[in-house]
């Protein structure tokens, strides 16, 4: 497991395991076995480990889950953070017909993939990583350049897109 999160308005438990599985479960204790939420493996060949999710702060009324994931190494859009609709059912699942690209960068490393949206503000924070080997830390010397994604903190708006962009 990588990460465990709860849902808006649900008493349900989502636990990520990083090899591309998420699983969910009642929060009162009554769960015999997790239930299959989402697995990555059924959404491409190429997506293989999953580094974060969150749930929109809305996600009572508009069903959003977003997901950090990475594909092929060395890819140039490697590293994606998606939006997917969840179901209505109980237990809920994930449609993966409905993923809505975000933001995508460079996969090679250390990739980040921690998301959080700001209880103040609304917006979805993302890091990103140096997308390096771990020796030699930051490789790339990107963790003093603001040019690019890497390294960073990402604030974004996910609720008004600024085209192209799926985001503001």
């Amino acid at each position: 497991p990588v990460t465990m999160t709860t849902a808006p308005g649900s008493d349900r438990l989502f636990v990520v395991e990083l090899d591309g599985k998420v699983y969910s479960f009642s929060g009162d204790g009554s769960a015999e076995k997790p239930d299959l939420f989402l697995d990555l493996k059924k959404l491409s060949k190429d997506a293989r480990r999953i580094y974060g999710m969150t749930f929109h702060p809305d996600f009572a009324a508009n069903r959003y889950v977003y997901l950090c994931y990475i594909g092929k190494e060395g890819d140039a859009n490697g590293t994606r953070v998606s939006q997917f609709e969840v179901s209505k059912t109980n237990p809920p699942v994930v449609d993966l017909a409905t993923e809505t690209t975000v933001i995508e960068w460079y996969c090679g490393g250390h990739n980040g993939g921690c998301l959080k949206f700001g209880p103040r503000d609304g917006f979805l924070y993302i890091s990103t990583g140096d997308s390096s080997s771990p020796s030699p830390p930051d490789s790339k010397s990107t963790g003093q350049d603001n040019s690019d994604l890497l390294a960073s903190i990402l604030r974004i708006d996910v609720n008004h897109a600024d085209a192209p962009n799926a985001y503001g």
